[in-house]
């Protein structure tokens, strides 16, 4: 049987629900067989590194695409973070806090989250750390930008499309890498594997990227519908046992 390098999203793929959930049985079962076939297993993910490690551990893949695909680790071990583009995203923090929206920056790979104000209510997964005199653009790196703000305030921010950025809530989004498959090709080619046995799984907005390019996509059967229209695969959903039921249909296991 022929190598194939997977990888997997996380929340919604991985897991039973989007966000957060559980892994199935199935799941664990089918990426143990793929592993012990001969297969390179690996979870793709906009998470950041310190974030993606639990879902990691608990299904005993130590080889991730995270940070959107800004970063890389291979068997535990983290090869780089790359911060955003500073300029940019300076320049959607200046914007974002002159129409007055509260701003949250991540500096390093933690869950800490600088802030001048104090949010309205404590996301209660993260650090908040209120600094009221903070000046961002004395920072040096920076990894994740999250702004309060409804959809219909995003055509306030002139510069927030530079940037990729996704809606984690009604009235908050993340900026944040935006290119998985591109740490995809940089974990297969550091490894030495072959860019066209490249397999991704995936179900949502921050996989429409990764699908577009990657030679082989299967899309979860609850993913959205414009996954659905240029997947190479549908699958059952991730609450029925999609993941073991792809690897058997293509015989990348019994």
């Amino acid at each position: 049987m022929k190598k194939k390098y997977m990888f997997f999203d996380i929340d919604g793929t991985l897991t039973n629900d989007n966000p957060g959930g559980i892994i199935l049985p199935s799941t664990r079962r089918a990426l143990k067989k793929l592993q012990e076939n001969g297969h390179f297993v690996a979870i793709a993910t906009g998470r950041a590194h310190w974030m993606a490690m639990d879902a990691a551990e608990e299904t005993g893949i130590l080889n991730l695409v995270h940070d959107g695909g800004n970063g890389i680790t291979i068997d535990g071990k983290v090869q780089w973070i790359h911060p955003l583009d500073r300029k940019k995203a300076l320049l959607i923090i200046d914007e974002a806090m002159a129409n007055g929206f509260h701003v949250e920056v991540v500096i390093d790979d933690t869950p800490a989250h600088y802030t001048k104000t104090a949010p309205k209510e404590d996301a209660g997964w993260c650090d908040i750390i209120v600094k009221p005199d903070m000046d961002f653009h004395q920072l040096k790196e920076i990894y994740k930008v999250y702004i309060t703000m409804t959809q219909e305030e995003e055509s306030q921010l002139r510069h927030l499309k530079t940037l990729g950025y996704m809606r984690y809530r009604p009235d908050g989004i993340i900026v944040e890498p935006d290119d998985k498959y591109h740490g995809i090709v940089d974990l297969v080619q550091l490894i030495g594997g072959n860019e066209e046995d490249i397999v991704v799984f995936g179900d949502g907005h921050n996989d429409y990227t990764m699908f577009k390019q990657a030679p082989m996509s299967i899309a979860m059967g609850n993913a959205i519908d414009e996954l659905k229209e240029i997947a190479t695969f549908i699958t059952k959903s991730n609450k029925e046992n999609g993941i073991e039921y792809a690897c058997q249909h293509f015989g990348w296991i019994d």
